[in-house]
């Protein structure tokens, strides 16, 4: 294994990206309010007569980890030494540079790049990466209290056939890591944490290539729980700063219907814990919020108790009595393994998720006897002896009550306890991308057009007013529904009524839905 450090001073570039920064506000006379720097991996070196291993060894996660931390310590350091230049020193620079905005503090955007090589692999194994980098060291980081922002986006390669070729994951707990440092942080945004569903590709040799190996998804959100749970201890005797009141955290983006497939069986990422601990660091975390915009596989854990205490000190099971901006999309797949939806008749191929052993999920570290098979598969014919690239099969698209209506209780028990909340909502996104074999059993009678059957499914709250000082305009709360003809059980239909005027919407179908690209804000 070796690996190349195109840019070794790692101070200078921080410095420069800053730099670059306080220049661009200078030129317009604003004090400095954004800066971003791009973390490069290290290029991996892969010559015809010594080429890289199928299976990445420990010591090159290792060495690309310290790379990455690398970057983030000199980003940090930096930005502190930035703060403590005075105005004029900066003013004289050999570029005029804008002081940091005091009052209005600084949005830290940090930019992941992907991995490269001198000579792009020929082994499709080295394109998609499991294991995910940390962060060493992190209790050494400068506090900056005048960064009032912190957003992390993962790059992406053009030129890769997945959006997740190329791409480095990161440990959920850098993130956190990287708040911790921050007294003053006001926001986080994290478009992407990623999280990621198999491909529904029709060649085996694809399937093989992009597997999500299921251990270390587990082990990544337990770990979220865990640091969650010891914030001091885990933290370096910190916790989540108490002033940060906002986040956007979208752990998977969403993707055409065309890559997936919802009747493959799929992991238990909550065993062997009784709740699913990445909901459970969520709810923690929530407590301190006003607005929060979340995108993940959740469990009805994710909610406080109806009789969880409306103090927000009280570390992990208090009432989110803070927030006032709540939007919640939950997947149609729970972090079981199970789903929240059935098919339009009944279909559940696999109503519970599979046991996650060390033997079978975790990717090897040498290359095995599979590797090379598929490896000379996927010379003669990359498809596998397919004709079609995928296999996909969307077909969930009616709740399962005995699922779905703990998830909604918890729903409508927290707004109750959201004394100054204006608007909340919770909803997946349900598709009708038959495979072919189900099209043809449903025949004439599909419940969609699979032309145009992609609609959202969920439930909004929108608070009521008091109008003008003499009560005229005063608007009423209401809950409106977008379930189609389904309806909740009247014990959870109750919980509902209590927070307001019911309506029920008609689904708006789509030919596709519109996503917006994870890099923008």
């Amino acid at each position: 294994m070796a690996i190349l450090i195109l840019e070794p001073d790692v101070n200078g570039r921080a410095r420069a990206s800053i730099e670059e920064s306080g220049a661009r506000h200078a030129e317009v006379g604003r004090p400095l309010t954004h800066v971003s720097h791009k973390v490069d991996m290290p290029l991996l070196l892969n010559p015809h007569e010594d080429p890289l291993p199928c299976r990445e060894p420990v010591e090159e996660t290792t060495a690309v980890s310290a790379h990455f931390s690398a970057q983030l310590h000199a980003l940090y350091e930096q930005l502190a030494a930035y703060h403590a230049r005075s105005a004029a020193s900066l003013a004289e620079a050999e570029a005029k540079l804008a002081p940091i905005d005091e009052e209005k503090g600084v949005e830290v955007e940090i930019r992941i790049g992907c991995q490269s090589f001198d000579i792009y692999p020929y082994c499709q194994h080295l394109i998609y990466h499991t294991r995910r980098l940390t962060l060493q060291s992190p209790e050494t980081l400068p506090a900056l209290p005048f960064v009032r922002k912190l957003r992390i986006i993962q790059d992406y390669a053009p030129d890769q056939e997945f959006d997740f070729g190329r791409v480095r994951p990161v440990s959920l707990r850098v993130p956190l890591e990287c708040l911790v440092r921050l007294p003053g942080v006001a926001e986080i945004d994290c478009p992407w944490l990623w999280e990621r569903l198999p491909v529904a590709a029709a060649g085996r040799p694809v399937r093989h290539f992009t597997r999500v190996w299921e251990g270390p998804w587990r082990d990544a959100r337990h770990e979220f729980g865990a640091v969650m749970e010891k914030q001091e201890e885990l933290l370096g005797g910190l916790r989540i700063p108490a002033t940060m009141t906002k986040a956007r955290l979208w752990f998977w983006q969403p993707r055409l219907g065309l890559y997936d497939n919802q009747a493959l069986p799929m992991p238990d990422l909550v065993a062997p814990a009784q709740q699913d601990p990445l909901s459970v660091g969520l709810r923690a975390l929530a407590i301190q919020l006003q607005e929060l915009n979340l995108r993940a596989f959740v469990t009805e854990h994710l909610f406080p108790a109806p009789d969880a205490p409306d103090a927000p000190d009280t570390p992990s099971s208090a009432q989110w009595s803070r927030m006032r901006w709540l939007t919640i999309e939950f997947h149609p797949l729970r972090p079981d393994g199970s789903w929240y939806f059935v098919g339009p008749r009944g279909e559940d191929p696999h109503p519970e998720g599979f046991a996650i052993s060390e033997e079978d999920h975790y990717p090897p570290l040498q290359t095995t006897a599979e590797d090379e098979e598929v490896d000379e598969q996927w010379d003669m014919d990359p498809q596998g002896g397919e004709e079609v690239e995928f296999f996909q099969d969307v077909f969930r698209t009616e709740p399962l009550a005995e699922r779905i209506e703990p998830l909604l209780a918890g729903f409508a028990s927290a707004v109750k306890n959201m004394g100054v909340l204006e608007e909340a909502e919770l909803f997946a996104y349900l598709a009708w991308y038959p495979s072919e074999s189900r099209a043809d059993e449903y025949g004439d009678e599909a419940p969609y057009d699979d032309e145009n059957g992609v609609h959202k499914w969920g439930v909004r709250y929108r608070a009521g007013g008091n109008g003008d000082e003499q009560g005229q305009g005063q608007k009423e709360a209401v809950v409106q529904w977008q379930v189609g003809d389904w309806r909740p059980s009247q014990s959870v239909l109750d919980l509902f009524e209590q927070l307001g005027r019911q309506e029920w919407l008609d689904f708006e179908f789509g030919r596709k839905r519109h996503i917006v690209p994870y890099t923008i804000a």
